[in-house]
């Protein structure tokens, strides 16, 4: 601590709006017990920096004008976010919650905004420790010997400095890692000149100030953190889980947001991410992060991993969740909302709209747009609920497009089995005369040494398969709420189908038309017209939806083949009951399909 610590201040270098930072200097105000806090903010905003920090967790900005700010006179509006993973807003925020002294130190001049500086990551702060980071960086960010405005807000502080450590026992200073440097130098020198002198346009009060309560869909543009990390960093910082051995893990809390995004779709799409997925995505974050010169993932990273490695819907929840802040109102009740647009922005209640510039200046972003599925309003979303509810749901249809991808799949389903039944009757003979149906290369090589050759014949199966049970996600026979029905084919190129699916008109996604997934659907081709089995007698042996669909097939079906796809096998007694009905159930394993494919055909609307 030698480098971060000169008689009796303690300093914390931070770099602005990262939450690292902001843990660093909570875990040395909590240790080092300081008696006053010193905070590279200008004493002109003090009053109305207080004011902000005490709405926290709600997000408040501190705006003026000035038109001395802008060059050829042109008003604009700047504003200062006051951001819970702000360090100096945290000591400021310490301070008043522990009735600590908090003195601002900085200088306030009218004027541009010093330049954003690139800094490495702050997960290097995590493993090496604050005064290695700062021992490393410090160097290459101090400012430059030529500039006098630097000069000026660092004599400042040396000299405010220097006071409070004569009165006070110990200091903690929260200053910006590019300034921590000079001012440790100018504290070491006899005499520091007069930042007046240096900068006489200097104010000694700002006119025009006041406070506003943040929009919330303008945090994306002011926080320095995704939203929902600050969150995350505001629900720590209350539970008082800031003092283990790793505090708070931003890269942690990062993937916290694709858990609880995971959650949302699994809900509203009934799909999961499967394991291969999540390793895909997040080391597709890590090296998109990597290219982009940061060790984790930021909000860009997760929206566009989480929609190229999982799909749109899931990209969409992820981005969803990462840009709300659920403690953030509405409303700031006596206060203006600012709402705020890239470098526009806009009180509500007055008509002027301002360019908008940051105290502490953003580093240079671009705009890069990703487009998602139009989703409609919540209002739109009660509408159609409305008008779904009033219907009497009498001449429903499925969409064609869907029944054509539905009816491929289960073709292809028939072909499979019927190949899977050819492959087990395959024989294999020593060649003779003729080679059959080809060369059995594996029997060939297996006796190589003996000097024959072996050919396979592969007899044709002794029937067709009509009927295809696949399931997706089995459910007790007994269950209610679900939708089960009976539908016929209305052309000779469909089949008739009997299904269980989610409740009609659970998720209303249009005027008159609802989402709903496939729990199980058996399928027979061509269509024999077969009984609703819903309401058809199949015994009390039958436990299982599933089961249900697989004794239908059995009884119904005109051929012999029936193909069986589902995570599991079916029961013994259904083999045996295929049997006497002089039937074979043939075993496809779910897996064995691609996920997309069966997501596409799991999921079907229904025109009302």
């Amino acid at each position: 601590m030698a480098l971060l610590e000169l008689e009796n201040i303690r300093f914390v270098p931070s770099a602005h709006r990262r939450v690292t930072f902001a843990e660093q200097v909570r875990r040395v105000a909590l240790e080092w017990r300081p008696e006053v806090i010193a905070v590279e903010l200008p004493d002109t905003l003090a009053e109305w920096i207080v004011r902000g920090v005490l709405r926290l967790p709600q997000i408040s900005a501190v705006c003026w004008t000035n038109e001395a700010d802008t060059p050829a006179g042109q008003t604009r509006l700047r504003y200062l976010a006051i951001d819970p993973c702000e360090a100096v807003i945290e000591a400021v925020r310490l301070g008043a919650e522990n009735q600590i002294p908090v003195e601002f130190i900085d200088l306030d001049l009218p004027g541009p905004s010093e330049r954003h500086q690139f800094i490495p990551d702050d997960l290097i702060v995590d493993k090496t420790g604050l005064e290695d980071y700062v021992a490393a960086l410090a160097p290459w960010l101090s400012s430059a010997e030529g500039d006098w405005r630097a000069l000026a807000r660092e004599c400042r502080m040396a000299r405010r400095l220097r006071e409070l450590a004569g009165r006070h026992g110990r200091v903690l200073c929260v200053l910006d890692i590019a300034h921590f440097l000079r001012v440790r130098e100018l504290l070491g020198q006899s005499r520091i000149a007069d930042p007046r002198g240096l900068a006489p346009m200097a104010l000694s009060r700002r006119p025009g100030v006041f406070l506003t309560h943040l929009h919330p869909r303008s945090l994306l543009e002011v926080l320095g953190e995704i939203p929902y990390v600050t969150y995350l960093f505001e629900r720590s910082r209350e539970d008082l889980d800031l003092f283990s051995e790793t505090g708070f893990d931003k890269l942690a809390a990062v993937q916290t947001i694709l858990k609880e995004a995971e959650t949302v779709y699994r809900k509203t799409y009934r799909a999961r991410i499967n394991l291969t997925q999540w390793k895909a995505l997040l080391q597709y974050t890590r090296n998109l992060a990597l290219v982009r010169g940061r060790l984790r993932p930021d909000f860009y990273e997760l929206i566009v991993g989480a929609r190229g490695v999982v799909d749109g819907d899931f990209g969409y929840e992820v981005y969803e969740l990462a840009r709300s802040y659920p403690l953030q109102a509405d409303k700031g009740g006596d206060l203006p909302r600012l709402i705020l647009a890239g470098d526009h922005g806009l009180i509500e209640g007055r008509e002027n709209k301002w360019r908008v510039q940051p105290l502490w200046p953003a580093a240079p972003a671009e705009t890069i747009r990703l487009t998602f599925r139009r989703r409609p309003s919540k209002a739109m979303k009660h509408v159609w609920r409305e008008q779904w509810q009033r219907s009497a749901h009498v001449g429903i249809c499925s969409w064609p497009p869907e029944d054509e991808i539905q009816e491929k799949f289960m073709d292809f389903i028939r072909k499979r089995a019927l190949q899977v039944v050819t492959e087990d009757r395959k024989q294999v003979q020593e060649f003779s005369t003729s080679l059959l149906d080809g060369l059995d290369i594996r029997e060939t090589v297996r006796n190589w040494h003996t000097g024959k050759l072996y050919v396979q014949t592969t007899p044709p199966p002794l029937g067709r398969c009509g009927a295809v049970v696949l399931v997706f996600a089995d459910e007790p026979l007994g269950r209610k709420g679900t939708w089960r029905t009976t539908l016929y084919a209305e052309n000779q190129n469909e089949s008739d189908i009997s299904f269980y699916a989610t409740p009609l008109g659970e998720h209303v996604v249009g005027p008159r038309i609802c989402r709903t997934e496939f729990g199980g659907i058996l399928s027979i081709y061509p269509s024999t017209r077969i009984p609703d089995i819903w309401s058809f007698g199949l015994g009390g042996a039958i436990r299982r939806a599933s089961e249900a669909l697989l004794s239908a097939a059995i009884l119904f079906s005109p051929d012999r083949y029936i193909a069986y796809v589902a995570a599991r096998p079916p029961r013994r007694p259904f083999r045996d009951f295929a049997r006497a009905n002089r039937k074979h159930i043939v075993y496809l394993p779910l897996h064995m399909f691609s996920a997309s494919h069966l997501k596409r055909v799991r999921r079907f609307h229904i025109l009302s």
